[in-house]
Formats: structure tokens, C-alpha cells, sequence
């Protein structure tokens, strides 16, 4: 159910790790990495842009120059500009985790899990302890529907890392579909705990309770969910039909309305390889 929300480069939960040790860059490439990161804090990432591919005339094959830009492509949603950059970086530095890990979330963005499943999978062989980078792979195995796979990196997520909110989600929504529900609310409770206004685990909860006709709960926790993420398409699709069971004919058919609106919204973005935005609105 809540799988149809899911963006790409959302899917990884933490910011990319450094890049590997590189040998000095000359004192061209130190100046056009400072101006491209003062453009980026200023806002004018096109401004940054300009710079990484001017200094990238005299140094085609810098590592550090590759790295920086195939990164800022990928933020700008220049996805398969990053694809051509990273590639040619993991050509010059095939071993480096780093690389590994930014090629597998433009894959991602892309689309194609396969590659981006083995990038992360190489990643975590170097860095095996890294619990954002097992939540990532989980959402890749994720929207792969390997769902065994995703439950494994889930949970091996959360013992590296218990104090985080995102696994929790993700291993509920996993067991919502799987119809278990008791564990399902469990582990969106866990993430409310962590984060009171998660849309999508407030959406799971009552999405969970519908479906065991406890209809009263379900609205409780639905309102809450339109409430918090107002953007969510499942929230307002599930509490027209609670509002509909209740009885509550004209309050059902707005929210149903909503509902409808949003997925087509939602429909026109991802036929445009827009990102989507997660249930808790971040990222």
C-alpha cells in the first residue's frame, strides 16, 4: 500500500559518506572545490555546477573533481548526467566504498535496482557496521518487492542503530501488507515514539485498525495523519473509507476526493521521474 509513495534517493537515510583518501589535488582543484561549496551555501548549485565543469577542462580525470560533481548532479536531479560521471570515477577508483555508495543511489534514481542493489551491497562489504547504509539497501530490496531481503536489512539496521525512526516504519509497512497487524502497530508505535507526527505511521496504524474493523481507532489515528501530512495520499484515501463504514457519507467523499486528486498528482510525478515526497514530509 504505502510502497506507491516511495521517492528514489529518498529511499537512503543518511547523507553520503566522505570520499576515500585521493592523492592532493593541485591547487586549481582546491580553489574550484571552495567556490563550488560557497555556491552551493549560497544556494547556486547552477553556479557550482559552472565551476565543477569548468575546473573539469584541465582535470578531466581528477577523482575529487568527479566525486563533487557526480554528487552535485545527483541533487539536482540530473540523474543520468551523474550516471556518466560516476561511472567514469568508478572506472579510475574501482575499489573506493565511497564511489560505491554514490553510484548506488543514482541507480537508484534511475531505477535500476540491480546495480544499485550490487553498489550497496560492495559498500557495505567495506563498511559492514554502517546502519544507514543497511536501511538503504533494505529500500532497494524494498521497492525490488524482495521483501525478505528488506525485513533482513531492516532489522540488522536497528541493532546497529535502535535509536533511529525510519527502519521502524519501513518493518511495519512490510508486515501491514503481510497482513500482521499486531507487530505492524508495534513497530509504527516505535516510530511515533521517536516522532509524533510521522504520517506514514500514522497512516499504517489506522490503515491497520480499518482493516481489523476497529473503525473508531482508525479514524483517530487517520485524522491525525491528514493532519501531520496533509500530502499523503494513503492517509486520506483510507480515511474516506473509515468515514464511509461510520456512517459520515459527506465527510467520506471530501476526503475520497483528496484522495483521488493527490494520486493522480502523484501519477503525473513519477511518470515525470519526480521525487516523492515521504510520509514524515522530510527528505
Amino acid at each position: 500500500m504505502l510502497l506507491a509513495g516511495l521517492s528514489s534517493l529518498v529511499l537512503l537515510a543518511a547523507a553520503l559518506p566522505q570520499a576515500a583518501a585521493v592523492p592532493p589535488p593541485d591547487a586549481a582543484v582546491i580553489a574550484a572545490e571552495r567556490q563550488a561549496l560557497d555556491a552551493r551555501k549560497a544556494g547556486n548549485n547552477d553556479g557550482a555546477l559552472d565551476i565543477l565543469l569548468d575546473a573539469q577542462k584541465s582535470s578531466p580525470d581528477n577523482p575529487r573533481l568527479l566525486y563533487d560533481l557526480g554528487i552535485l548532479e545527483d541533487q539536482m536531479h540530473l540523474y543520468q548526467d551523474a550516471d556518466e560521471t560516476l561511472a567514469r570515477l568508478q572506472k579510475i577508483d574501482p575499489e573506493n566504498p565511497s564511489v560505491s555508495y554514490a553510484v548506488a543511489r543514482v541507480k537508484l534514481d534511475l531505477g535500476r535496482l540491480g546495480p544499485a542493489a550490487e553498489n550497496m551491497e560492495a559498500y557495505l562489504k567495506a563498511r559492514p557496521n554502517d546502519a544507514s547504509a543497511h536501511y538503504g539497501l533494505g529500500r532497494i530490496y524494498q521497492q525490488g518487492l524482495q521483501m525478505d531481503k528488506a525485513k533482513a536489512e531492516f532489522e540488522r539496521s536497528i541493532t546497529l542503530e535502535p535509536v533511529q525512526t525510519e527502519a521502524y516504519y519501513q518493518l511495519g509497512d512490510i508486515q501491514l501488507e503481510h497482513q500482521d497487524y499486531k507487530d505492524a502497530v508495534a513497530n509504527f508505535s516505535k516510530t511515533l515514539e521517536r516522532n509524533p507526527k510521522h504520517g506514514g505511521a500514522l497512516a499504517g496504524t489506522g490503515t491497520a485498525y480499518f482493516r481489523q474493523k476497529q473503525y473508531d481507532k482508525a479514524e483517530e489515528f487517520l485524522e491525525r495523519a491528514t493532519a501531520a501530512a496533509p500530502e499523503y495520499q494513503p492517509g486520506h484515501y483510507y480515511l474516506g473509507l473509515t468515514l464511509a463504514r461510520l456512517g459520515k457519507t459527506e465527510e467520506s467523499r471530501h476526503e475520497l476526493a483528496i484522495a483521488t486528486k493527490l494520486a493522480d498528482a502523484d501519477n503525473k510525478a513519477a511518470s515525470n521521474h519526480l521525487r516523492l515526497k515521504t510520509p514524515d514530509g522530510s527528505r
